[in-house]
């Protein structure tokens, strides 16, 4: 670390309550402590001096030591929490920049400078904590894994909003059948990741998965990859297994199966009527067992409507279906998706990003999320790449320009007009939404706005609201 890096960690940490300084074996070698709310059972300085940490401070662990914690890997922790415990049971909070000290390419001690963390001022009522157990440094979901099986399940989809637990709970049900099964949602609302954790919880689990985006694959090119080859089929052609020869006895995931040519569409659907596929060029057939999920941005309704996809392999790819809703429709689930994002990216980035700015936040509550949740997910990776090591919180100037380009499109949206006139236009919008989620029902729609269903009538009437059919 540079001189200039030291000062600015210490110009972060503004003042230091107590520095301490161990050796590898964790004894204590030099202690002072500014601030006498510090380990006041502590008299003289020399009386702990070559005692170990454990036994000076028995409330620490291997775990909750910061300064153990830095001994051990080897690496820099910046502005780490800690709980201790005084000899009268008071619970004192620090905040701890520790680091390992290093000799001849070894590891021979540590030293950390300590400050009381209620004195922070940033924390106090800027900040939003982060919870930091949400990713818990899973490596299972950053190892590359076998790319035929599948990794996620459905304790992996993150939520606080009743609709996807809902959603959790349907597919843990019809996991257990082999109908098939249509996602559809917004880009980015995790169709993959339900597809994923269906194939989990489902007897099929230790059979293959296969992915399939029917829009990255030439038309040329997509009934052979589909459903296989022979040999002189075509210049070229070999004896080749198509994904779902490949599949067999798992799920085939077919995400954006409006993009399959119509034609191609009769082929799939011999396959969800009998079974059985033909390779390009083969005059036999072959069975085969696998579950078909599919996916869409649209809706079926409008894939059929749009002349996207037959109307007969509508009727059997939509035996159960699957409505993710975008994020913007349920922003409860952004402050824990946050916390999942920045953990997962504190590990993989080695930052130490504990909490995130209240006007952070705000416009994360604010923001319409075209991406969803892997815009989010992509804002955080954004953010936390040009954090210093030092800094515990994000901040505003760290995702200012990766969003400044919706920023200054809001901003040209909004043109100056009376407000009652602005807020009369809004609140129709916000009524026409919500007559339209809950299909024509006023209850529902005036549970949805908090607003008595008399209310909710009457505006209905002046605003001239014509219920859609």
């Amino acid at each position: 670390m540079s001189r200039l890096d030291n000062y600015e960690v210490l110009n972060q940490l503004k003042y230091i309550d107590g520095i301490t300084i161990i050796d590898n074996k964790g004894t204590i070698l030099f202690t002072i402590k500014f601030n006498p709310i510090f380990h006041s059972e502590i008299r003289e300085r020399e009386e702990i001096l070559g005692e170990s940490l454990f036994t000076v401070f028995p409330s620490l662990n291997e775990k909750s030591s910061t300064l153990l914690n830095s001994l051990k890997t080897g690496r820099p922790i910046f502005k780490g929490k800690q709980e201790i415990v005084d000899f009268m049971g008071r619970k004192i909070e620090t905040t701890n920049i520790s680091l390992p000290i290093r000799a001849h390419g070894k590891i021979i001690g540590a030293i950390e400078l300590s400050k009381e963390r209620s004195k922070e001022d940033s924390i106090s009522n800027n900040a939003i904590e982060i919870n930091s157990e949400m990713f818990r440094g899973d490596k299972r979901l950053l190892e590359n894994i076998r790319p035929e099986r599948a990794k996620y399940t459905l304790k992996d989809i993150i939520t606080d909003n009743e609709q996807m637990k809902n959603l959790k709970r349907l597919t843990e049900k019809i996991a257990k059948g082999s109908s098939p099964v249509f996602i559809y949602g917004e880009t980015g609302t995790g169709k993959e990741l339900f597809a994923q954790s269906l194939h989990n919880a489902s007897n099929r689990a230790e059979k293959p998965f296969i992915a399939q985006n029917c829009a990255a694959i030439p038309e040329a090119l997509i009934e052979s990859i589909l459903f296989g080859t022979i040999k002189g089929s075509f210049t070229g052609a070999e004896n080749n297994p198509g994904l779902f020869e490949i599949a067999e006895g798992g799920t085939i995931f077919l995400d954006e199966i409006n993009s399959m040519p119509i034609h191609l569409q009769s082929k799939l659907l011999r396959v969800l009527q009998d079974g059985y596929i033909r390779r390009l060029g083969d005059r036999n057939i072959r069975k085969v067992d696998v579950r078909i999920i599919t996916a869409s941005n649209k809706r079926p309704e409008d894939c059929v409507k749009d002349k996207d996809m037959r109307l007969d392999l509508y009727y059997r790819l939509c035996v159960m279906t699957l409505n993710i809703p975008p994020l913007r429709e349920r922003i409860n689930d952004i402050k824990p998706l946050l916390d999942f994002f920045i953990s997962k990216y504190n590990v993989l980035l080695h930052k130490n990003i504990t909490n995130v700015s209240k006007e952070v936040y705000d416009f994360l509550l604010r923001y319409n999320w075209p991406g969803n949740v892997r815009e989010l997910e992509h804002i955080v990776e954004f953010a936390i790449n040009q954090i210093d090591e030092w800094e515990d919180t994000l901040q505003m100037k760290d995702i200012e320009e990766r969003v400044k380009n919706f920023i200054k499109h809001s901003e040209e949206e909004f043109q100056i007009e009376p407000l009652k006139d602005a807020v009369a236009r809004l609140e129709k919008i916000m009524i026409e939404k919500a007559i339209n989620k809950t299909k024509n029902n006023v209850s529902q729609a005036a549970k949805l706005l908090e607003i008595p269903r008399q209310t909710l009538q009457n505006k209905i009437r002046l605003y001239e609201i014509v219920p859609k059919s």
